[in-house]
């Protein structure tokens, strides 16, 4: 899986994933997503836009993830996600644990920063 971090405003992170999240990217994403939790934002977006495939490792990445960013405040948002992947998080009933949202609705909640990525629809 491909992870790229980007910081589009100082209180904002946007992580940007792509490829399949499986064990053998849990390590990856947690290396990339650590520094976040160091050197704290308010918020972090994590773009779904390009993730064909999730297994259980990671949603355990992002129970993980979200029970850290929880306990000290800052906003996880999950956008763009996939049908499958908003799938297996609704098998799973995490659905209602993780915050969601459309890219439409994420340029209205957070209109300084470019959530859309070449490629996608609208671009």
């Amino acid at each position: 899986m491909e992870i790229k971090v980007s910081m589009p405003s100082p209180e904002t992170a946007l992580v940007r994933l792509k490829g399949k999240f499986t064990i053998e990217s849990v390590t990856r994403f947690r290396e990339s997503t650590s520094p976040l939790i160091s050197h704290p934002v308010k918020t972090i977006l994590l773009d779904f836009g390009k993730v064909r495939y999730i297994d259980s490792s990671g949603i355990g990445s992002l129970i993980l993830l979200l029970n850290r960013t929880s306990n000290i405040g800052i906003d996880m948002i999950l956008f763009d996600l996939t049908k499958e992947t908003e799938d297996v998080l609704n098998t799973a009933h995490l659905g209602k644990f993780f915050r969601t949202a459309t890219i439409e609705s994420l340029e209205k909640d957070y209109p300084g920063i470019d959530v859309r990525e070449e490629g996608r629809a609208g671009t």
